[in-house]
């Protein structure tokens, strides 16, 4: 199962992916999907079970304001959190 982790601005994404990557974390930037938002923008995803870690490496970093979604069956979202 995967998390989609959603920011404010791009500058936040590119911040966050710098901090998980220097962690060796297993992460993705997508396309939001329009299903969470219809705004264009860039998310983040990763694997659930590393959410809670990321999330900790991220708020440490001074991001904050992230939302979290988790992907369900049949491509559906749901927030998480």
């Amino acid at each position: 199962m995967t998390c989609i982790l959603l920011f404010n601005s791009i500058h936040q994404v590119m911040k966050a992916e710098k901090l998980l990557k220097n962690q060796n974390l297993r992460i993705d930037l997508i396309p939001v999907p329009r299903e969470i938002s219809s705004d264009c923008g860039v998310a983040i995803e990763l694997p659930c079970e590393i959410k809670e870690e990321a999330l900790r490496l991220i708020g440490g970093g001074g991001l904050s304001n992230v939302i979290c979604y988790r992907r369900i069956d049949g491509g559906t979202f749901q927030r998480d959190g």
